[in-house]
Parts: structure tokens; sequence; C-alpha cells
């Protein structure tokens, strides 16, 4: 089987020019069994890429669906011609045996969406360690493991009851059996997750692969400003996620940054007063100030970390509340 590579890609040249260049001259799946398409969401005029990658199989495309991550990805579909479609945000750069591991998976394993394996590269952890935010996105963030329901299969294969989207792939029977992404969601989040939940509902096998190693290049979300605004931005999906789905009203994230009920219990009132205290616009900017302030004074990570857990306390709350005010309110 071949593979078509989808990658969706705005206003990151810089970090999806790494990504091309491993799967050009690190990855060593054949070229002709594989295909590049790279759809632009963003300004950038991106045709340059192809006097560095002259290869007959790399597209370049113009996002024609809804903008937003989930739009981005049917656009890149319309262009694929391949059997596996490879979805692959612009910052994973995949070492040399991906793809062929992923290409042998799905031709032993049927109705399945296959996930691999991430971590930061060396020289991103290195640099993320001279920082106190850095360290702290280390230690806190770098989590989306935790709390999944994982069942091994065999050689480092799990079924689990969810994915994240950076590396996924799926025969083309599967996308078109559970749909296109839902393009409602105008921000990179919960798109993943309702598309998953879609698919489990028509049996397709969630596969979490160990084994197959990528490494997530995000170096411009190592800024505490760009990390707010990616958090503030992203939790409005899971407003988005709730009007789709009102079973996902039983997630804390739903409950907990809801207006406060009577029949909320004295925790989750405390929890949302905290959270409304820490987005309050003059406090949220006076705890920013501290943080900003605090790192160049050389001020301890332990009470660094309690400002930067407070500070995304106030920017999700902020953004959920936004986006529930415009979704829910106005119904």
């Amino acid at each position: 089987m071949k593979i078509s590579i989808l990658i969706p890609t705005k206003n990151r040249l810089p970090i999806l020019r790494e990504t091309l260049h491993n799967i050009y001259y690190v990855n060593k799946l054949p070229k002709e069994d594989f295909e590049v398409i790279v759809s632009n969401d963003g300004d950038e005029e991106l045709s340059i890429l192809y006097n560095e990658f002259t290869f007959d199989n790399l597209k370049i495309v113009k996002n024609t669906h809804k903008n937003g991550l989930s739009g981005n990805r049917n656009n890149a579909i319309d262009y694929s011609n391949y059997e596996i479609l490879q979805f692959l945000d612009d910052d994973i750069l995949i070492t040399e045996n991906f793809f062929i591991r992923v290409i042998n998976i799905h031709n032993q394993l049927d109705n399945i969406i296959l996930c691999g394996n991430r971590y930061y590269p060396q020289p991103l952890i290195k640099q993320a360690e001279k920082t106190p935010f850095g360290r702290y996105k280390l230690k806190y963030e770098y989590n989306w493991r935790d709390g999944l329901i994982m069942n091994e299969i065999n050689d480092g294969l799990f079924e689990i009851n969810t994915l994240a989207g950076f590396s996924i792939s799926m025969k083309r029977k599967v996308y078109d059996n559970v749909g296109e992404f839902d393009e409602n969601f105008d921000y990179a989040g919960c798109e993943d997750a309702e598309f998953f939940y879609r698919a489990s509902h028509k049996n397709v096998k969630l596969i979490f692969d160990e084994k197959n190693v990528c490494y997530h290049n995000e170096l411009d979300n190592f800024t505490l400003d760009t990390w707010l605004r990616r958090q503030s931005t992203g939790i409005r999906s899971a407003v988005v996620m709730c009007r789709l789905h009102h079973e996902g009203q039983n997630h804390p994230t739903w409950y907990t940054n809801t207006p406060i009920k009577a029949s909320d219990s004295w925790n989750i009132k405390l929890l949302k007063l905290k959270k409304m205290f820490c987005s309050f616009p003059p406090i949220y900017n006076f705890l920013h100030f501290l943080a900003i302030n605090g790192e160049k004074m050389k001020l301890p990570d332990k009470f660094l970390f309690k400002l930067y857990n407070a500070l995304w306390l106030g920017a999700t709350y902020r953004g959920f509340r936004e986006a529930y005010k415009e979704i829910f309110q106005k119904l």
C-alpha cells in the first residue's frame, strides 16, 4: 500500500521546513510509495519550498475549506490519492522507519485509526531547561497519555479510548465511514476528540503504537504568552464538542467552567470562584506582571509554577466563558 502524508499548516514556515526535511531525507520509505500534501491555511507564501524540496510527490495547496485545523485537514484529503491517509502536524519530526511501520500495521489490522508515540527532541529539551517556563512545560504539560485506558494487543500496540491527532493514520475507507473532520471547530483542540468519538461509535478501533516514535518540534510554543493564547483559544473547542455531543457536559472541563449552580458541590463552587478570580482582568494582568518580572528576578520555580497555574486557570476560564456565551446563551 502507498501512503498520503497530509500536513495542515499555518504560518510556521521554519518549523514546517524541518518537518519536510525529515520526511525527504530521514525517512527510508521509497519516494514512489508516498506523496506529501501541505495544506496552507496561513498567509505565508510556501511555494519557496519547491526550490528546496524538488520532488514530484510534493504538493502545496491553499485551504479552500473553512479556516481552522479541521477544514485544513479536509482540504488536504481532497488532493490525496493513496489508500493510507497519514495526518501529520507541521511540527512533527518523524524517525527513519516511521512510515514503514505505519504501512505494515495497516496491512495487518483493518478498521483502525493508528497513532504513534511522541517525545520532545533533545535540542528542544535542552533549550527548555534553561528557562522556568520551559521547565514548567516539561514537568506538567507533556502528559497527554495520562488517564488513557490502554489494553495491549501486541508488539507495543495498545487499544485505547482516545488518541491525539499529531500523527494519526487510517485507511481511506475508515475516513469515509467516519466522515470528515467537523469544521465547526475554529481552533485546534477537541476536533480530534470529536472525530475519534464518532469513530469509536462506528466500531473503529483506536490504536496507540508505543514503539513508533516521532518528535514534537514546537519551538514556537515555549513562551508564556504564546502558550496562554493557545490555552485560551483551544478550550473553546470543548464548548463546541459539548454542543455537538451533549454527553460531553459530564466532563470536568464543562462542569468546572460553566456558571455556578445551586446543585454544585462546595469543591466545584470554590474551584469556579478561583477561576473567576484569576480571569478578572486586573487580577490576571497583575499575575502576568508578577510572572514576567519574577522570571527576570530569578524567583524559585516553585513560586513561578504557581503563577503559571493561576494564569492557566484565568486564560482557560475566560476562553471557555466567551465561547459559552457565543454558542449556548444565544440558543
